[in-house]
This record gives structure tokens, sequence and C-alpha cells, in this order.
């Protein structure tokens, strides 16, 4: 783990608030990506003192704090809630600093698929993801994507960097026909070893239409590359979108997969409400970081993949706010939640889709609703399943559906939805 030291240091001498319980330690992350390995000594209302392991006492800002080290400090110190609340929502993701010595070309290992003879693609690796690429696309600009949607995550989610361990997500760029046939000739066995022949059929029927999926990769190969098992695939068919960082495309793809990744799987009888949850997601950090929509689902319906739609917003994403509150004017858009989460991608509208995006938009549009969106996330990390409605209702502070159903109307039309 690379650890860099801390910037903000304040002076000792605080009223204490909490005291911590002798603990462990543990990495601590500012808002711009600054981490340090210590154990927590004590906090108070505007600061926590560490305690490094050359016992350094360093006091850092609790606004400065991420909200994953504000949440620890709640949950295992008894710091006051308020807290949480600290400092403005920001844009970790844009504010945290990448170094670009971190990203860097692996050039005496090269990335084999099977038994090819000739490496198809390149590898570039940054700390937490690694790329592997063919053709005409910047690798570095996508690791750096990658990276600040990473940061995101371990900013608001306490368990995120805890859960991601020492381990690189692998994501392709195929640019190159020739790398991206024989990566799907790959891949397709890989699903027949994998005895999921159905899987392997509706791969095949799509591989070429496909902008981005996530794939299944076999045990071998996250063992010899110490990666997750799910890996994310980009078919470069317009290479300028990978060109730069934190393009839409790039947000979007690479935000859903990390969600998913946190959230873990669920269980057949607890998945309703799993598709606007990620999907939402994915869209809200798309449209708030890249500025607008790119992205269309592809819809497979039939096992061999012989009934394809593609379903997408309205024409552009920046128009998206303002076609919503319309269509909810005309009541031809009802803003309910418990409808919304059995919505599946097979038949959905584009006024349904824009929809959940608000939902999305709507839990992390405060300090306390991204709290409340953190602890739904770690109760779906523990329970497999997501939350019904009610129990949705009450994390966010609601004593009903209709509640949460009327204040998420009223962000909608009169709040910051944009």
């Amino acid at each position: 783990m690379h650890i860099q030291r801390w910037i903000c240091l304040l002076g000792l001498g605080h009223a204490l608030l909490s005291t911590a319980i002798g603990g462990e330690s543990r990495i601590w992350t500012s808002r711009k990506g600054s981490t340090l390995e210590a154990e927590l000594l004590k906090c108070d209302a505007t600061g926590a003192t560490l305690v490094t392991k050359d016992s350094k006492q360093i006091v850092l800002k609790i606004e400065d704090l991420s909200l994953g080290d504000r949440q620890f400090l709640v949950e295992f110190s008894g710091a006051d809630p308020k807290i949480l609340l600290a400092g403005d929502v920001g844009e970790p993701e844009k504010q945290v600093r990448i170094e670009s010595s971190t990203i860097k070309k692996l050039k005496d290992a090269p990335f084999k698929l099977a038994d090819e003879s000739v490496p198809l693609f390149e590898l570039t690796e940054s700390e937490h993801f690694l790329i592997a690429s063919a053709g005409d696309v910047r690798a570095e600009a996508v690791a750096e994507t990658a990276e600040r949607l990473w940061h995101g995550m371990a900013f608001q989610h306490m368990n995120f960097r805890r859960d991601w361990a020492d381990k690189r997500m692998l994501v392709f760029l195929a640019e190159n026909r020739s790398a991206y046939g024989a990566l799907g000739e790959w891949y397709f066995q890989t699903l027949i070893d994998q005895k999921s022949a159905e899987a392997a059929e509706k791969a095949k029927g799509t591989w070429e239409r496909l902008g981005s999926t996530s794939i299944s990769l076999p045990e071998e190969l996250t063992k010899t590359y110490q990666l997750h098992p799910q890996a994310i695939l980009f078919n470069v068919k317009d290479a300028h979108q990978f060109k730069k960082a934190m393009s839409p495309f790039q947000i979007h793809t690479i935000a859903g997969a990390l969600l998913t990744k946190q959230l873990g799987g669920v269980s057949s009888f607890g998945s309703e409400g799993y598709f606007a949850l990620t999907t939402g997601h994915s869209y809200y950090k798309e449209i708030s970081l890249g500025g607008k929509s790119e992205t269309q689902i592809l819809s497979v319906v039939a096992s061999d993949a012989s009934d394809i739609t593609e379903k997408k917003g309205f024409e552009d994403g920046s128009s998206w706010a303002r076609s919503l509150k319309a269509a909810i004017r005309k009541s031809t858009v009802n803003v309910e939640l418990e409808p919304m989460l059995q919505w599946k991608l097979e038949g959905l509208k584009p006024e349904q889709l824009v929809l959940i995006y608000s939902f999305s938009y709507y839990l992390q549009s405060s300090p306390q609703h991204l709290c409340a969106f953190a602890a739904m996330v770690r109760r779906i990390e523990s329970n497999n399943q997501i939350p019904p409605a009610i129990e949705i209702a009450k994390i966010f502070g609601f004593d009903s559906v209709e509640a949460l159903n009327a204040d998420w109307k009223l962000f909608i039309t009169e709040g910051k939805f944009r």
C-alpha cells in the first residue's frame, strides 16, 4: 500500500468528546486522496487524533476526512453522528490527486489469452487496476478514470478499501478487431468450460454490438495476476471516448462495476431493485461527473440472442431533468419507489430510465443522504438482498414509502435535480 503523508496538521488539545477503544492500525483517507496508516487515539467535534507507526500523534480535521472514515468514528469510537454532516458533498472523484508515476506500462509482462503464441494485449498497471489494451487507445487515461472512481467509492463507503484488499480489477480495452475477436473466442470457451453454455450463446450473439460489459475470469487467471473475479470489457468502437480520462462512457461502465463489486451478489428472492440501483448509479455518475450521457443499454431477451433491443434515456443526458419534470407535471410518470424496484430492462421506457437516474441522484444529493446510501449498501452487502421499499424509506429517515416518494418528487420538481 502506497502511503502519503497528510498535509493537514493541527495542534493537539481539543476537548475530548469520545475516546476510541484501543484498536488496530487502519488506512485513513482524505478528500483529496492522501492516505495515512495509523491507529485512532481519540476524536472530538473538530478533529481525530491518530498515532502513526513511529508513535507520532497527528490531528486531522473532521471535514477533511473521508465519509467512510467518519462512519468508522461514529460506529467504533462513539463519535457524535453530527460529524457525518461536516463539509460539502463535493466531488471526491475530481478532487483526488492521481500521480502519473503510479500508472505505468509493464513492458516485460505481456498478457496472453490461453496458448496464443503472440500476445495481443499490452498491460498497464495502476494501484488498483490492470489494463489490458490492444489498438488505438490510451490505457493511462482509463486507468486514471478507474482510480478516480475507486477513490470516490473509498471516500463514501467504510468497507470498500478493506473489501478490495490487495487485488486489482482487470479492464480490457480492445480497439484492434483481431484482438477483440480472439478475446471473444477465449471468453466463449471459458463460459463453456464453466458449464455456462447458455451464457456463451448470449455472449456470441451480442459480442460485436457490445460497447462494454462485465466478464467472469477463470480462476487460474485471477491467481496469476491477483485479480478480482469480474473484469470490465470495453469494445472500443469510438476511440475518442478513450483518449482522455473521465469521459462519460468510461465513467458509466466503471462506476457501475465498482458499485456492483461492493454490493456483492444477491439471492434470487432478494434481487428486486438491483437493476434500478446499479443502473441509476451508473447514469448518475456519468452525467454528474461527465456532463452528459453517451450510454445505451443492450438487452438480450432470447437465449440465442435473436431478440436484441437497445434502451436509452431521452435524447441527451443534459436534458433529462427538464424532460422528466415535464413528464411528472403531465402525470405520464409517477414518482413511486415500489413499482420502480420491479422494473427490468425489458420493456423499459426512456422516461422510466430517467426516473431511475433521478432516484440515484436523490439518494446521493446531500451529506445526510450519502450516509444513508452508504448504510444501505452495507446492508445489501451483508444480507445479500435489496431491502424492500419500506425498509429503504426507513434507512433514509422516513416513516413510510409515501413520505419518501413525496420528498423524492419535491427534489425532482423543486430541488437541485438537474
